[in-house]
Protein backbone atom coordinates (compact mmCIF):
# COMPACT_ATOMS: atom_id res chain seq x y z
CA UNK A 1 0.00 0.00 0.00
CA UNK A 2 0.80 3.26 -0.67
CA UNK A 3 1.66 6.47 1.37
CA UNK A 4 -2.05 8.40 1.58
CA UNK A 5 -1.57 11.89 0.99
CA UNK A 6 -2.45 14.71 3.85
CA UNK A 7 -3.81 17.70 2.49
CA UNK A 8 -2.60 21.60 3.92
CA UNK A 9 -5.43 23.68 4.51
CA UNK A 10 -3.99 26.91 4.31
CA UNK A 11 -6.31 30.12 5.24
CA UNK A 12 -5.81 33.58 4.52
CA UNK A 13 -4.21 33.44 1.12
CA UNK A 14 -3.38 36.58 -0.41
CA UNK A 15 -2.65 36.16 -3.98
CA UNK A 16 -1.97 39.78 -4.62
CA UNK A 17 0.73 40.22 -1.87
CA UNK A 18 1.87 37.29 -2.96
CA UNK A 19 2.62 38.54 -6.88
CA UNK A 20 3.86 41.95 -5.03
CA UNK A 21 6.67 40.07 -3.73
CA UNK A 22 7.55 38.38 -6.64
CA UNK A 23 7.93 41.66 -9.00
CA UNK A 24 9.78 42.73 -5.85
CA UNK A 25 11.99 40.27 -5.79
CA UNK A 26 11.43 38.36 -2.98
CA UNK A 27 12.53 34.22 -2.42
CA UNK A 28 10.88 33.04 0.04
CA UNK A 29 10.79 29.40 0.96
CA UNK A 30 11.07 26.70 3.81
CA UNK A 31 14.33 24.73 4.78
CA UNK A 32 14.55 21.44 6.27
CA UNK A 33 16.26 20.67 9.88
CA UNK A 34 15.52 17.39 10.58
CA UNK A 35 11.60 16.67 10.51
CA UNK A 36 11.21 20.54 11.16
CA UNK A 37 11.22 23.74 8.53
CA UNK A 38 12.71 27.11 9.12
CA UNK A 39 10.61 29.93 6.79
CA UNK A 40 14.09 31.76 4.85
CA UNK A 41 13.30 34.91 3.19
CA UNK A 42 15.97 36.99 0.84
CA UNK A 43 16.22 39.91 -1.64
CA UNK A 44 18.88 40.11 -3.59
CA UNK A 45 21.95 38.60 -1.65
CA UNK A 46 20.53 39.29 1.96
CA UNK A 47 18.14 36.77 3.55
CA UNK A 48 17.34 35.64 6.71
CA UNK A 49 14.89 32.98 8.73
CA UNK A 50 11.22 34.31 9.10
CA UNK A 51 10.50 34.90 12.93
CA UNK A 52 14.23 34.57 14.39
CA UNK A 53 14.50 30.95 12.62
CA UNK A 54 11.18 29.62 14.53
CA UNK A 55 10.52 25.98 13.74
CA UNK A 56 7.59 24.56 12.07
CA UNK A 57 5.68 21.77 11.22
CA UNK A 58 5.29 20.88 7.19
CA UNK A 59 1.54 22.41 7.28
CA UNK A 60 2.82 25.54 9.67
CA UNK A 61 5.87 26.30 7.28
CA UNK A 62 3.40 26.89 4.24
CA UNK A 63 0.79 29.06 6.64
CA UNK A 64 4.28 31.01 7.80
CA UNK A 65 5.59 31.54 3.88
CA UNK A 66 1.82 33.07 3.47
CA UNK A 67 1.70 35.21 6.50
CA UNK A 68 5.09 36.57 5.58
CA UNK A 69 4.40 37.65 1.85
CA UNK A 70 1.60 39.66 3.26
CA UNK A 71 3.05 40.96 6.17
CA UNK A 72 5.95 42.48 3.66
CA UNK A 73 3.01 43.72 1.64
CA UNK A 74 1.14 45.56 3.95
CA UNK A 75 4.51 46.85 5.26
CA UNK A 76 5.63 48.24 2.03
CA UNK A 77 1.99 49.43 1.40
CA UNK A 78 1.23 51.17 4.58
CA UNK A 79 4.96 52.98 4.04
Amino acid sequence: MGKSKKEVYIKNCNYDAMRYCFKKGFKIYPKVFGSKFKVFYSLGNKGQFYMKGKEFTKEQSFQAIWDLYTKIYEYDKNK
